[in-house]
């Protein structure tokens, strides 16, 4: 599994943004002609390979609204079509879109789809609900913090791993945000079972924690303080997100203080 943040595709250089605009020229035309469309997203996925095409399903998902067929494509299953099938690239492209749509229409409907997904068993798809719910956060971070705030109330493994693969996306990440996001781990570290679904949220934690601790060094290491010695499975995760470039790197005093500690 690869974790890529919107972020990734943040810095654009001009041969990036002429792709860009190749890829909506390519598009429009195509918009009202469903056929036609499914095929040119299924034909240009990149799959089956290690990396759909990212570029492509955040393209389609700034332009394209019509909620009826992407209420049909949500439907292609993993039964139907597997991780690495390119049939299963339109569902990935509805997942991505329903997060712009829901910043337009604040449709509750879509929440339940993108829950549903981020229980999905492609992690391709598991992804796409980040990327979706990354896309509300940049359109407005108080809306992703109410809609979390009640998803993490009853939550399964999958679901944090989901609340936590969101909020890692630095371009809405200022200290006060940050602040949340670690008020949400508090959560996800308390509520975890271990003896469920545990591998992806483990390493959704030994990745996330630390993007939110760069944001906000203070209070993120302190949160780290608290937590080390609760268990040896947190003391890992810990340990794990200490060793991330973002933080040994740039607080290498407190990273070895804290290092010695576990």
């Amino acid at each position: 599994m690869i974790w890529i943040s919107r972020k990734d595709l943040g810095k654009k250089s001009i041969s990036d943004m002429s792709k860009k605009e190749d890829l909506k020229n390519s598009l429009k035309p195509l918009l009202d002609d469903r056929e036609k469309l499914e095929k040119f997203l299924i034909n240009n996925s990149n799959l089956p390979g290690p990396r759909s095409n990212l570029e492509l399903a955040f393209v389609f998902s700034e332009i394209y609204k019509n909620i009826d067929v992407l209420f049909d494509w949500i439907k292609i299953s993993e039964e139907v079509a597997g991780v690495n099938d390119p049939k299963s690239f339109p569902a990935f492209c509805t997942v991505v879109c329903l997060g712009r749509i829901y910043s337009e229409r604040k449709d509750t409907k879509l929440l339940d789809i993108l829950k549903q997904s981020a229980n999905d068993g492609r992690w391709r798809m598991r992804e796409a609900v980040a990327f979706a719910f990354q896309a509300v956060g940049e359109n407005n971070f108080d809306d992703l913090k109410t809609i979390f705030s009640k998803w993490i109330k009853q939550s399964n493994n999958p679901e944090k791993r989901a609340i936590l693969a969101s909020l890692a996306h630095p371009p809405f990440l200022n200290e006060k945000n940050a602040e949340y996001c670690l008020e949400i781990s508090e959560i996800v570290l308390n509520e975890m079972d271990i003896n469920q679904n545990f591998d992806a949220l483990q390493k959704g934690l030994s990745y996330a924690l630390s993007v939110f601790v760069a944001a906000n060094p203070v209070a993120g290491f302190s949160f780290f303080e608290r937590w080390i010695g609760k268990s040896k499975v947190i003391d890992k995760i810990i340990k794990e997100n200490l060793k991330k470039n973002r933080l040994a790197k740039k607080y290498p005093d407190e990273v070895k203080r804290l290092l010695n500690k576990l």
